[in-house]
């Protein structure tokens, strides 16, 4: 998966999951941690 797609994915998974209250804390992640992110929101998503 190329870079930019993971990122316009998790953007897109933070809204659906936005009751966790994430947006606010996404500037303060760096790349890793972000994908870290993305891995757990994913996971949610597919269950």
């Amino acid at each position: 998966m190329n870079h930019n797609h993971w990122l316009e994915r998790l953007q897109s998974l933070i809204v659906r999951f936005s009751h966790l209250g994430i947006d606010a804390d996404i500037v303060a992640l760096n790349l890793s941690e972000r994908w870290g992110l993305y891995c757990y929101l994913s996971r949610l998503a597919d269950s």
